[in-house]
């Protein structure tokens, strides 16, 4: 799948930048204490995609934003994703991040609590590094609204049992956890740029319902155990999107034996269920797609990009289950 993503949209004016992102994000784990070097150092060796400083560069190129602006922006998005990705392993408890031992397991929780906390300090700061002032201010809002907003959906997350969770209050705490980081580094150069009423409602959207298809499908990902153990979600008692749907269908007395017995929700998990959660969420792309018209026409390819990367990974869970 990481590969899939070096064919990631980004207009040529824009990918020449990414090593810059790539050096100046680095240059941010550069600090001097001897105990925050050592979290940051162990942090920095797992690499992601960087699909957040791509999604910032190529919409702020094809909008004609400074580059001075966007660059900064870029490694602003990926500061807070990185943070997230620390406080999450926390709460998730969640041993291994991109294949090696999570901070917290390697250092303990505070330390990663400490880390995660310097990341978003980190990011604000880096905003007052933007040449054009009133850029600052409309990105300064922007992050601390899209980190309130992920903190709301991560508190939904630990503390409504995935027994008790609606499906309402799933989708409020997927779309909180994941939107943000589709719609962030894109509505940061679309409100720069004073774009249209009309095309920030849809770029949200959009990007709410990506969230969302991106969420569920990860849940769908943990049950079969593709890039992770098997089943976790189970397990560690954690919200799933399709265990929810299944558990609104079941009879009461069922439901009960399953809050006794959790792991007997495995013999619910069929093919049959798994193709029909997977057509739910082709639905929700297609109702996605739907929205793409309200951005400018520049920036439909971006969407569509993560529109296709979606549909990528449904088809590698398909051929998962055969």
């Amino acid at each position: 799948m990481k590969k899939h993503w070096d064919d990631f949209f980004v207009p040529p004016e824009a990918d020449e930048f990414l090593d810059k992102v790539k050096i100046d994000f680095a240059e941010s784990f550069e600090v001097d204490d001897q105990f925050l070097s050592a979290w940051l150092s162990h942090h920095g060796e797992s690499q992601g995609k960087w699909l957040r400083a791509r999604l910032a560069l190529a919409t702020g190129g094809l909008l004609g934003i400074s580059s001075q602006t966007y660059i900064n922006w870029a490694v602003v998005c990926e500061l807070i994703h990185s943070a997230s990705l620390l406080h999450d392993d926390i709460c998730d408890q969640d041993d291994l991040r991109r294949g090696q031992t999570s901070l917290w397991k390697e250092f303990g929780i505070s330390a990663a609590i400490c880390t995660g906390d310097y990341l978003i300090a980190e990011a604000f700061r880096k905003i007052t590094e933007i040449d054009q002032g009133w850029h600052q201010t409309i990105l300064l809002k922007l992050l601390s609204c899209s980190v309130k907003e992920i903190i709301f959906g991560q508190s939904k997350d630990i503390s409504i049992s995935p027994y008790e969770m609606t499906w309402d209050q799933y989708i409020k705490m997927a779309t909180h956890k994941t939107a943000p980081f589709i719609s962030l580094p894109m509505m940061g150069m679309f409100e720069c740029k004073e774009c249209s009423t009309g095309e920030c409602e849809g770029l949200q959207k959009s990007s709410n319902i990506l969230g969302l298809s991106y969420q569920w499908l990860n849940d769908l990902e943990n049950l079969i155990g593709i890039d992770q153990d098997k089943c976790t979600d189970i397990y560690k008692n954690h919200p799933n999107g399709m265990l929810i749907n299944i558990l609104k269908n079941l009879e009461e007395s069922k439901k009960i034996e399953i809050i006794q017995d959790p792991p007997s929700l495995t013999k619910y998990l069929s093919d049959n269920e798994f193709k029909n959660q997977i057509g739910l969420i082709k639905n929700l792309l297609n109702e996605a797609k739907d929205e793409f018209h309200r951005v400018p026409k520049v920036i439909e390819p971006v969407l569509m990009s993560i529109y296709n990367e979606i549909n990528f990974r449904m088809n590698n869970l398909n051929k998962a289950k055969q």
